[in-house]
């Protein structure tokens, strides 16, 4: 139910929960530039701090400050970029 995921030489962390109901994590981020890779629907809520994200082959960097939302849909690579530590809760569909 409950895992500890690290990522990028522990500068990505993550507690996730998942069940047959419902499935999110919340993490933290530090300062750098990060790629990753969807298999579902992700929705982001930044909680704390900034982080902008780019979608696949996307030109153009977006940023989310605390208490915005952003979606990357299923089967997508995408790449997100903090300058000071940044947190956030994200829910998969």
């Amino acid at each position: 139910m409950y895992e500890v995921r690290k990522y990028h030489g522990d500068r990505v962390m993550s507690l996730t929960y998942d069940d047959d109901d419902r499935s999110f994590s919340v993490g933290i981020l530090a300062p750098g530039e990060y790629e990753f890779g969807s298999i579902r629907k992700e929705i982001f809520k930044v909680t704390s701090g900034e982080i902008s994200v780019k979608v696949d082959a996307e030109e153009d960097w977006v940023s989310f400050a605390a208490n915005e939302t952003f979606t990357v849909p299923e089967y997508k690579n995408f790449s997100l970029r903090v300058e000071n530590v940044s947190s956030y809760i994200c829910h998969y569909e």
